[in-house]
C-alpha cells in the first residue's frame, strides 16, 4: 500500500466543501472529529462525529461540515499489488457511506503516524507506511464488527489509546478537562481512573511525552532550544527549562552537548 497524502487534526471553516465529480482516482479515507453531510447518490446523508468513510477511487466526492467548523484526519492511498486489492475486499469495510464508530481515537493515532512517515526522512518510510495503512485498515474492520455487535472497547483500552495520543502529540494543549471529554468522564474521575490504570498523573504523562520528544530533537536536530520549546508544546522557554533540568538532571543546551 502506498500513502500518496494525509492529514492529521485538519480543521477548516464553515465553508469548507469538496467537490470530486470524478473521484479523487485513489482510495481516500476520512476520520471525521466534527458532524458532517455526504452527499451520495443525489441525497444529502449526515454523518455523525466519531464517523469514516471510506471512497473508492472514481466514487463522486462530494462533502462539507455540519457546523461552524469541520475536522478530519484523511489519507488519499493506493494498493500496489493484486494481493492488496484482496487485502481490502477481505476486510469487508463498507464502501462510499459513513459509518460512526464507538472510538476512532485509536485509528487517529495511527493517522498521526502515517503523517509523521510520509513527511519524514526514514529510511524504511515506505515500508511503515504500507504497515500503517494495513493496521489502520484491519483496525477499522474490527470496530465495525464490534459497533455491529454492540461492543464497546473497555476502559483500559480507552486509556491506553488515549496516552498513546499524548505521546504521539506532545506539544498539543493537553488539558485535564479536554482528556477528560475525550472519555466522556468528569474531571476527577477522569484523574482518579487515570492513575489508578498507569499509576502517574495524566499531566505527568504530558511533561514526559514533551522531554522525551526535546532530548529526540536536542541530539538529532540543529534547531535553537527556543525552537525546540516551542515544537514541544511550551509557550516559555524558561518553564521549557525548568521542567527539561527537572527531569533529565541537565539543561538543554548540556545534553545537546
Amino acid at each position: 500500500m502506498k500513502i500518496n497524502n494525509v492529514g492529521y487534526n485538519h480543521f477548516h471553516d464553515a465553508d469548507f466543501f469538496i467537490s470530486r465529480p470524478e473521484g479523487s482516482g485513489d482510495y481516500l479515507m476520512l476520520l471525521l472529529k466534527t458532524a458532517g453531510v455526504f452527499e451520495i447518490g443525489g441525497k444529502e446523508v449526515p454523518a455523525e462525529s466519531g464517523s469514516a468513510m471510506l471512497y473508492r477511487p472514481d466514487t463522486p466526492q462530494f462533502y462539507r461540515g455540519a457546523g461552524v467548523q469541520f475536522g478530519n484526519d484523511w489519507f488519499h492511498f493506493v494498493p500496489e499489488s493484486r494481493e492488496d486489492e484482496q487485502f481490502i475486499a477481505a476486510l469487508g469495510i463498507p464502501f462510499d457511506s459513513p459509518v460512526k464508530l464507538e472510538s476512532i481515537s485509536e485509528l487517529s493515532v495511527l493517522v498521526s503516524m502515517m503523517c509523521h512517515e510520509k513527511y519524514s526522512d526514514n529510511i524504511y518510510k515506505t515500508d511503515s507506511a504500507d504497515l500503517l495503512i494495513k493496521l489502520f485498515l484491519l483496525k477499522l474492520s474490527e470496530k465495525i464488527n464490534m459497533s455491529a455487535k454492540g461492543a464497546g472497547g473497555s476502559r483500559w483500552e480507552k486509556m491506553s489509546v488515549l496516552r498513546t495520543k499524548i505521546y504521539n502529540d506532545p506539544a498539543n494543549n493537553w488539558t485535564i478537562d479536554g482528556l477528560a471529554h475525550e472519555l466522556t468522564m468528569s474531571r476527577s474521575s477522569f484523574q482518579h481512573e487515570y492513575r489508578r490504570l498507569f499509576g502517574v498523573t495524566p499531566m505527568n504523562d504530558v511533561i514526559t511525552a514533551r522531554v522525551e520528544y526535546a532530548k529526540y530533537l536536542l541530539t538529532s536536530t540543529d534547531y535553537t532550544v527556543t525552537h525546540i520549546a516551542r515544537i514541544c508544546g511550551y509557550s516559555s522557554d524558561i518553564h521549557f527549562m525548568r521542567q527539561f533540568r527537572q527531569r533529565t538532571g541537565r539543561r538543554p543546551s548540556e545534553l545537546r552537548k
